[in-house]
């Protein structure tokens, strides 16, 4: 019984504390910030094919369900979210995104579920 209580009272606290990774919610940035995130390109190696570019850095998104009332972690979200960390940076497109399958419950990243998306922020040739 002390163990239980102890694992209820981590989870009320825990719930109380905001997503232990960067997490922006897309819909909250203004038109202008979200139309320029949303429309970053998402590229294959193909389409990149005789075209010079370099990689800026591999960023990570992730949609994170935190509260019990939060909408449901998504592959979309986290790719918003992937887009918006690659344009923080200057990238002009992305290339090579994979994401993971849906994740239960971490308290690594405090979610009820998560979704996370990794590719390479790239910087196009001019």
């Amino acid at each position: 019984m002390k163990t239980f209580m102890l694992a209820m009272m981590y989870v009320c606290i825990a719930a109380c504390v905001g997503p232990l990774v960067p997490v922006v919610k897309v819909d909250g940035l203004t038109p202008e910030e979200r139309q320029a995130t949303l429309s970053l390109p998402i590229y294959n190696e193909s389409q990149l094919a005789g075209t010079h570019y370099s990689i800026i850095n591999v960023v990570e998104g992730i949609s994170c369900k935190n509260k019990i009332w939060d909408p449901a972690a998504t592959k979309t979200d986290a790719i918003s979210q992937t887009k918006y960390w690659a344009r923080q940076q200057g990238a002009d497109g992305l290339v090579n995104i994979q994401c993971e399958v849906p994740r239960g419950t971490t308290k690594t990243y405090n979610c009820w579920e998560s979704i996370t998306c990794t590719a390479q922020a790239i910087k196009l040739a001019r």
